[in-house]
């Protein structure tokens, strides 16, 4: 990764202005669970799963520590394996012993303040029926809380401290197996990485499967939960052969069909040499380096630091306009079916 100037795009870059002519679909691999996208105008509507929880200190932390530690960006996406800046989207797990403490982080807080709240609203509710002392209740509920509530911010105590000071050369590790995915804006292709051996020889390739962006499909793929309710999951299905890419390390399982289309929307901006990369607050201190989103904010005018600069209040209101998934138009013609060949 090259920080200090533009980096020019590859020849087989995508730009939805000059898509193409391609070969007519041999068969549907979907499954019946699944049911297409449609290609092109995609909107800016990003799912608040895949929007990472920042802010503008946050932001500035980051940029601090990069001015005082030059390199530091890189150096780090070289040792995670992992990158999500102008030119690429590389996903890579992190290892199973630096998740357990993720886990247990987001667990114990939330089991912490989920039983909390239950037992403080409890505590109030019995006092209508409950003889006993207020003296008596309290002693007895405070008991209850140490089991209940104490054991889960011991877990969420122990790991924050192990988060906040062991240090990142140690707690922050990517899997053994290596990257899962990527999806380069550079160069216009995605990358599905075989993290074992022979993983696509059947399908006749030895190693890694990449491919042209634009020979990919969007799906959602429904599954029902416990109650039989539907979740959603976005899918990126090869149009020719049988690999895909499965997104929902990214947002979840969602229960709006929205949520998937935002994520699609916003893979086809972010591929999109025409078009200016998505303004995302983890994408600002890159867009220089893109030469479309260079062109883009000189000729509009938009502040380099916008979103760093931003107060929280204003940052919190425009994050939740952005991720507002209600605003997603799912019925859109199929700009794609224009390039392939009909069977």
């Amino acid at each position: 990764m090259n920080n200090d100037m533009t980096i020019p795009y590859g020849t087989n870059a995508y730009n939805s202005t000059s898509i193409p002519n391609q070969p007519s679909k041999p068969r549907n691999h979907i499954g019946p669970l699944s049911q297409h996208l449609p290609w092109g105008n995609p909107q800016s509507i990003f799912p608040i799963g895949f929007v990472a929880f920042t802010s503008p200190k946050k932001l500035r932390d980051d940029e601090e520590r990069e001015d005082n530690d030059p390199g530091y960006r890189e150096r780090l996406s070289q040792r995670l394996n992992a990158a999500f800046d102008h030119q690429r989207y590389r996903y890579t797990p992190l290892q199973g012993w630096t998740q357990f403490w993720i886990y247990m982080h987001g667990l114990g807080k939330g089991f912490f303040i989920v039983f909390t709240c239950m037992l403080f609203f409890g505590f109030w509710i019995l006092m209508l029926i409950d003889e006993r002392t207020f003296s008596q209740r309290l002693t007895d509920i405070f008991a209850l809380w140490k089991w209940v509530g104490g054991v889960p911010a011991l877990a969420w105590l122990i790991a924050h401290l192990v988060l906040k000071y062991v240090p990142e050369r140690f707690l922050l590790k990517p899997s053994r197996k290596g990257p899962v995915w990527e999806m380069n804006r550079q160069t216009g292709m995605v990358t599905i990485f075989a993290r074992k051996k022979g993983q696509f020889s059947k399908i006749g390739i030895e190693g890694d499967f990449v491919a042209p962006f634009y020979e990919f499909d969007a799906t959602i793929h429904t599954i029902p939960d416990r109650q039989g309710f539907p979740l959603h999951m976005l899918n990126m299905v090869h149009r020719y052969r049988v690999a895909a890419i499965d997104f929902s390390v990214l947002m979840g399982k969602v229960s709006r069909q929205q949520a998937c289309m935002a994520l699609w929307d916003f893979w086809q901006r972010y591929m999109d040499i025409s078009q200016p990369l998505p303004d995302l607050p983890e994408l600002e201190v890159f867009r220089h380096l893109d030469p479309t989103t260079a062109e883009h904010d000189q000729r509009t005018g938009r502040p380099s630091r916008y979103w760093r600069d931003m107060d929280p209040k204003t940052f919190k209101a425009k994050i939740d306009e952005i991720t507002d998934v209600t605003q997603v138009n799912m019925e859109r013609p199929n700009l794609m079916a224009h390039y392939i060949q009909s069977a």
